[in-house]
């Protein structure tokens, strides 16, 4: 068998050798899968990929990590459909879908003889808890409560909570897993800084940006398609429907390879959760700059841990440093993500 990873023996961006250990990555569905594949532990593996932290820039980086062939199988045969960009479109926030998953997790624990669909379960009842949208300590207290409850596997609490949250299904939280990044709030924000968009493009998941209400304005929008050793999108059917096609058919749907993504310069490219997964982010950002005039990056905070499928984590040191050497300003002002732990930087 070829050997699944690959050693890297300075910072992805500003190259030093210098490092300390960093926080151990999360446990998640990708750890669970990759480990069962590759037949390793996963605590095994999680500990195989640790984190650690460059002394001169402060990147968040994997010292050991996936080879690509690796990766498109992860990404292509592995887990070939991205589950969180088609749950934005999906029907599962909702009360009936909710309580249909505290069934299905009440009976899976009592036959206690399937493990994977245990795990899935609580997992995805723990994104729809997280997803509920707050406005009083009140609310806020049973939806802690809530996935707390499931996290316990405590079926009675999780029902009692589920019942007292139940008038928060209403709609998602911005920038949570059902939600995605189609926030005004974030687009009002963006013209602020950088003027009118009158040319937009996304580069990752075609299911969670705002191309389509770009489009609906009368913007002139793009599509680019991560690698495969990048990102989804290549083998990303559901329904027979691949990701790209649910958008309207005259956005056009381009490779990340490609040489001339359009004639003319996009005002503003949305980066969202893709550049933890870039093995040269600097590379990739300087492509990208060629025909963009600014960039916004949506990233996980890196300080809950990097998880397996992520090779790096961002902070604004890094952020800070990265946008230094590509010459350009850097914002990272905007609070209203702050509360779903990603941050928010535009780069222009």
């Amino acid at each position: 068998m070829i050997n699944p990873f690959v050693k890297f023996y300075n910072c992805p961006v500003c190259h030093s050798k210098k490092f300390e250990n960093f926080k151990s990555g999360y446990l998640n569905v990708y750890s669970e899968l990759i480990s069962k594949n590759l037949k390793m532990n996963e605590l095994k593996l999680n500990n195989l990929l640790e984190n650690i932290k460059c002394k001169n820039c402060g990147l968040v980086y994997k010292k050991k990590w996936f080879s690509k062939k690796m990766l498109k199988n992860i990404f292509n045969k592995l887990v070939p459909i991205h589950p969180k960009g088609w749950d934005v479109i999906s029907k599962k926030f909702s009360v009936k879908y909710f309580l249909n998953k505290i069934n299905t997790l009440e009976k899976s624990l009592k036959k206690n003889n399937n493990i994977l669909l245990i795990n899935k379960t609580l997992r995805e009842l723990i994104s729809i808890a997280d997803s509920l949208e707050t406005k009083t300590e009140r609310e806020n207290f049973y939806k802690k409560s809530l996935i707390l409850s499931i996290k316990n596997k405590d079926i009675f609490a999780t029902k009692y909570y589920f019942k007292k949250a139940k008038n928060n299904f209403k709609k998602p939280e911005d920038f949570k897993r059902f939600q995605g990044f189609n926030s005004p709030k974030l687009i009002d924000y963006i013209k602020k800084k950088i003027g009118n968009i009158e040319n937009y493009s996304e580069v990752g998941c075609p299911l969670w940006g705002s191309l389509k209400n770009f489009q609906k304005n009368g913007t002139k929008c793009s599509f680019i398609r991560g690698n495969k050793h990048e990102f989804w999108g290549y083998k990303c059917f559901r329904r027979g429907l691949r990701c790209s096609e649910t958008l309207t058919k005259n956005i056009p749907c381009l490779k990340n390879s490609s040489k001339n993504y359009n004639k003319k310069k996009m005002d503003y490219t949305a980066v969202y959760l893709y550049l933890d997964h870039v093995i040269k982010p600097v590379n990739f950002l300087k492509k990208l700059f060629r025909f963009s005039k600014s960039i916004g990056i949506i990233i996980e905070k890196s300080n809950q841990g990097v998880p397996v499928q992520h090779f790096t984590g961002w902070n604004k040191e890094a952020i800070k440093y990265l946008a230094n050497i590509l010459n350009k300003k850097i914002d990272m002002t905007f609070k209203a993500i702050h509360k779903s732990k990603k941050e928010f930087y535009l780069i222009y």
